[in-house]
C-alpha cells in the first residue's frame, strides 16, 4: 500500500459559517388561534388582533419589526403580515396586524367580506430580521401603505427603550382619507427620549389642489427635496428603515445610496406578493446547515429532493422528493424552493448564513451531485 503525503496547501479547507444566533434560537412556531377583534382604520385598512389558544405551547415571542404568517380553514395558503405592535405592549398570547384590502387578494377579500371576529386561525412565526439595530445612529424611517405597521412596532419599542437617537419618520399616502394612527404616533413622540428629537411627517401624493396640506408629492421625492437637498439631515450618518410597496422601497434605496448612505445602513421590508419572483437555492453554495428549513412557514415551500431535472425553455425544473426507504441516499442531495408553494416571505433568504438563497440566482438550478460530479 502506498502512502500519500498532503502538503498544508493541498486542501483549501474553510470553516463553515456560523448561522445567525437570532434565528438559531428563534425557531418558528405554529399555534392555533382565534381572530379576537377587528377594527376599521380607514376605508381599506383593518387592524386585527389574533389571540393564540392558551394550550401551554411556547409563545410566539417576535421582536418588534418581525412578522408572522396567518391562514384560515377557508384560505389554506398563508399570508405574511408584520407585527403592528411591539411585543411588550401586547396582551399575553395576542398579536396585532394590519390588513389592507388588495384587489383580488384572497385573505384581505375574505376579511373585508363580513365580520370575521371569532374565526379560527393558524399563526406561524416569528419570521424576519427587520429589527432595531444597536447603534446610536439617528433613525430615518420611510413607509407607505400598511408598511406603517412594522415601523410603528419598531418605534414603540425604541421609545419604550428610551434609545438615545433622533428619529425622522416619513409616511407616504395618496389622500387624507388614507391616514390613520395619528394618536398612536403622538403617544410615541410623547414617550421618546426627552434628550432626542422625534418627528413624524405625513406626505400625500394625490391630495386635492384646494387642500392646505403642507407636505405633498411622492414620499421619496419629498424626503430628498425637503431634508436631504436642504441639509436638514445627513443620511451618510443615519440608519434607514424602509417598509412598504416594492416601487417605493426601491426608489428610496436608490436615492439614499446616491446620497451616500452605506448599504449596510439601509434595512428594508418589501411587501411582496405571489406575482413576485420566488427565491432560488444555489446548491453549489449550500452548506446543508438546515437554517432555511427551520424558518419555513409552509411545509412544502422548501423541499428536500433526491434529484432535480433541468427546465426546458417553457417549463420549470422538476424534482423527486426524498422518500425514506424508497429514494437513494440517506440524506437529501439538494434543497429546492417550489415556486408554486412559496408565499414570498423571504425568511429563508434572511436565515441563510452563506447567501445561498436569492431571487437573482439561475432558475435552472443544480443539485449538489451535479455541482460536484
Amino acid at each position: 500500500m502506498s502512502s500519500v503525503a498532503y502538503s498544508e496547501t493541498s486542501l483549501d479547507l474553510q470553516p463553515l459559517p456560523q448561522p445567525d444566533r437570532e434565528f438559531y434560537y428563534s425557531r418558528v412556531k405554529t399555534r392555533e388561534a382565534v381572530l379576537k377583534s377587528v377594527r376599521k382604520l380607514n376605508y381599506d385598512t383593518l387592524e386585527i388582533v389574533v389571540k393564540c389558544r392558551d394550550d401551554g405551547s411556547p409563545p410566539i415571542c417576535g421582536q418588534a419589526g418581525q412578522y408572522a404568517t396567518l391562514r384560515t380553514p377557508e384560505i389554506t395558503t398563508p399570508r405574511s403580515f408584520s407585527f403592528a405592535r411591539a411585543p411588550e405592549f401586547e396582551n399575553p398570547n395576542e398579536h396585532t396586524f394590519l390588513v389592507r384590502l388588495v384587489h383580488g387578494g384572497r385573505f384581505s377579500g375574505w376579511l373585508f367580506e363580513q365580520d370575521r371576529t371569532g374565526s379560527p386561525m393558524t399563526i406561524t412565526g416569528p419570521l424576519g430580521s427587520f429589527t432595531l439595530d444597536s447603534s446610536n445612529k439617528p433613525m430615518l424611517c420611510v413607509a407607505g401603505g400598511s408598511g406603517i405597521s412594522v415601523i410603528r412596532a419598531l418605534l414603540e419599542h425604541a421609545a419604550n427603550e428610551k434609545v438615545a437617537r433622533d428619529c425622522l419618520f416619513l409616511y407616504g399616502g395618496r389622500q387624507q382619507r388614507d391616514l390613520y394612527y395619528d394618536e398612536e404616533f403622538k403617544a410615541i413622540k410623547a414617550a421618546w427620549n426627552p434628550n432626542h428629537r422625534f418627528e413624524f411627517v405625513q406626505v400625500l401624493s394625490e391630495d386635492e389642489g384646494t387642500s392646505n396640506w403642507a407636505h405633498r408629492g411622492l414620499v421619496t421625492d419629498y424626503l430628498k427635496k425637503a431634508y436631504i437637498d436642504t441639509g436638514r439631515i445627513d443620511v451618510r450618518k443615519m440608519k434607514a428603515y424602509l417598509c412598504g410597496p416594492p416601487p417605493m422601497v426601491n426608489a428610496a434605496v436608490t436615492m439614499l445610496e446616491k446620497a451616500g448612505t452605506s448599504g449596510g445602513d439601509i434595512k428594508f421590508d418589501k411587501f411582496e406578493d405571489s406575482t413576485s419572483p420566488a427565491p432560488v437555492i444555489d446548491n453549489t453554495k449550500c452548506v446543508l446547515c438546515d437554517e432555511c428549513l427551520y424558518v419555513k412557514p409552509v411545509d412544502k415551500c422548501i423541499v428536500d429532493v433526491a434529484s432535480l431535472r433541468s427546465a426546458t425553455p417553457n417549463t420549470t425544473p422538476s424534482y423527486t422528493q426524498i422518500q425514506p426507504g424508497q429514494t437513494p441516499g440517506l440524506y437529501y442531495s439538494s434543497l429546492y424552493i417550489d415556486a408554486k408553494e412559496c408565499i414570498r416571505c423571504f425568511s429563508c433568504v434572511e436565515a441563510c448564513p452563506v447567501g445561498a438563497i436569492s431571487v437573482g440566482y439561475d432558475r435552472n438550478v443544480q443539485s449538489i451531485r451535479q455541482s460536484v460530479g
